[in-house]
């Protein structure tokens, strides 16, 4: 379709040629044309792309320094801004060219567009959730929040599970200053019915792998992180109480270090070294219960 656009020139220019010789001599003085001269005729097209869905057209024809057509983006047509802009083109032959101009106006934005996507980039969502101004007593106003994305297209829902929660009010989707987006979408809830609410993400750049924030501040991969910590810390508490089943039933060998109080009872020097060693390991492992514990309060 962009092959249509050398020969709109040569449209125009039969079009004045077909009336030069009646009205050559009414073009005023500063723009007269001396006989001499080839006249030449410019059409300047302008489009403007705001969007991946708004375009504006305009069009114009110029004889010379003289504007004598122009395109009306509204109704679709051609604009004669001169008495003699028709020339002698009859009312079927003028009905064609509009039309022809109709088809190429309409199509160029589309081709424009669809070559300009084999080039648009694409950047993944940050997504997370915050609690906004309580909108009453006993309620709860979640909002999920989603920035850094493009291109602009983009899909936000508050979930219960698999299932859309129909009070999901969605914002506008507004400009970053680098270019990219930024979504708000919001819940209503009564403060009782938040728990198993979820965020749920959806964009282009995820490659069907969607981002899933739930209410609490937390992800499904710091979830993940909690039930392994949790875990370990039950094994090591499994095998902590096996380890002090195993030692009640031997006797422990008197320390004086303060680090290991362990009894105050002796038995043969030959197992003291053995006795010392059980000690230790004793120590060692409350000391990392005690780490894991705190570690697991601070990201639970």
């Amino acid at each position: 379709m962009l092959l249509l656009l050398p020969l709109l020139p040569l449209l125009f220019k039969g079009l004045l040629c077909h009336g030069a010789s009646t009205v050559g001599l009414q073009v005023p003085g500063p723009h007269h044309l001396a006989a001499e001269e080839s006249p030449s005729f410019r059409l300047i097209q302008i489009s403007s792309f705001a969007n991946h869905s708004w375009t504006k057209t305009q069009g114009s024809g110029w004889l010379g320094d003289l504007q004598t057509h122009g395109w009306d983006s509204v109704l679709a047509s051609i604009r004669f801004l001169r008495p003699w802009s028709q020339g002698n083109f009859s009312k079927e032959e003028l009905k064609n060219i509009q039309a022809f101009l109709q088809l190429y106006l309409h199509s160029f934005p589309r081709e424009v567009q669809a070559y300009a996507s084999q080039f648009q980039f694409e950047l993944k969502p940050e997504a997370w959730v915050s609690k906004g101004p309580s909108p009453g007593p006993g309620r709860l106003l979640l909002v999920c929040h989603v920035s850094g994305f493009h291109p602009k297209p983009i899909w936000v829902m508050w979930m219960r599970g698999k299932q859309k929660h129909p009070g999901t009010r969605r914002g506008d989707v507004l400009p970053n200053a680098d270019g990219t987006w930024y979504l708000r979408v919001t819940l209503d809830v009564a403060a009782g019915e938040a728990a198993g609410l979820s965020c749920q993400v959806k964009h282009s750049s995820l490659g069907g792998q969607d981002i899933i924030i739930h209410w609490g501040g937390y992800s499904v991969f710091w979830i993940l992180i909690c039930l392994i910590v949790i875990v370990t810390l039950v094994m090591l508490v499994i095998v902590d109480s096996l380890f002090k089943k195993q030692s009640s039933n031997q006797d422990v060998f008197s320390i004086s270090h303060p680090a290991f109080p362990i009894g105050a009872k002796t038995q043969d020097p030959r197992n003291s070294g053995h006795q010392l060693c059980l000690a230790q390991e004793s120590w060692i492992k409350n000391k990392l219960l005690k780490k894991w514990k705190a570690r697991l309060n601070q990201l639970c």
